[in-house]
């Protein structure tokens, strides 16, 4: 079976776009559904985004929406334990692409400079206070890795039980990986929704492969491929 058939199988949704603008308008859009149910059935909302190259089109399209930012609070699925102004800097990017509604809403951003495990730490703090979510998006690596859930890292099986206390982890730098912080199973798969923006051939088969093994220690994504998740591809 295809990514598409195998997910619907799992009761996951499915969403292709023709480009990766129509895709970015579209997880723009759902994001903004998700937010608004939740504003109006809790008072407030909370998103957890991901870092890498995908998300610009998306969030330059949060910041133009007409929203009230003032009720959400944004943080982040992982991030390298780098300062905002480094260009590899996920918070970064997402105080570049979408700077009124970081000013706007409540921001937490991963990195605060203390020490890797003492950022860890904060997160873990934080996160306990939001948990559980109301919109997870994620993202995936070529090797099948999501938040700084790399395969068959030291202690895989532990950050990807529901049942781990830590909700906040410490990567340690690994050859040219740097440091990281990254959300655990604990966080992400108890999120009200979750969301996985992936393009391109290559990540659709390794998504297919992911839904056909189910084996999260060599493909991590397949830890978080279960409902409520919608799926947004773009070839």
């Amino acid at each position: 079976m295809t990514a598409e058939q195998q997910a619907l199988a799992r009761g996951l949704e499915w969403h292709a776009a023709d480009g990766p603008e129509q895709q970015a308008e579209a997880v723009a859009a759902h994001i903004l559904v998700l937010l608004r149910d939740a504003i109006e059935q809790r008072g407030q909302a909370s998103l957890a985004l991901s870092g890498g190259r995908g998300p610009e089109r998306f969030l330059r399209r949060l910041e133009q929406a007409d929203f009230a930012w003032e009720q959400v609070t944004i943080t982040q699925v992982d991030e390298r334990w780098l300062p905002a102004e480094h260009e590899q800097s996920n918070a970064g990017l997402i105080q570049r692409c979408m700077p009124q509604v970081v000013q706007r809403a409540t921001w937490l951003p991963m990195y605060l400079g203390q020490s890797l495990q003492g950022d860890a730490q904060s997160c873990h703090a934080m996160l306990a206070d939001l948990t559980p979510l109301d919109v997870v998006v994620l993202g995936m690596g070529p090797d099948g890795h999501t938040a700084s859930l790399f395969p068959h890292m030291p202690k895989l099986g532990d950050y990807l039980s529901e049942q781990n206390p830590e909700l906040c982890i410490a990567v340690p730098e690994e050859g040219e990986r740097l440091p990281r912080l990254s959300m655990t199973a604990a966080v992400i798969n108890r999120a009200r929704s979750k969301m996985l923006v992936i393009n391109g051939e290559d990540k659709y088969q390794q998504l297919a492969s992911a839904l056909a093994t189910r084996n999260p220690l060599a493909l991590p994504i397949a830890a978080f491929l279960s409902p409520p998740m919608d799926i947004f591809y773009s070839p």
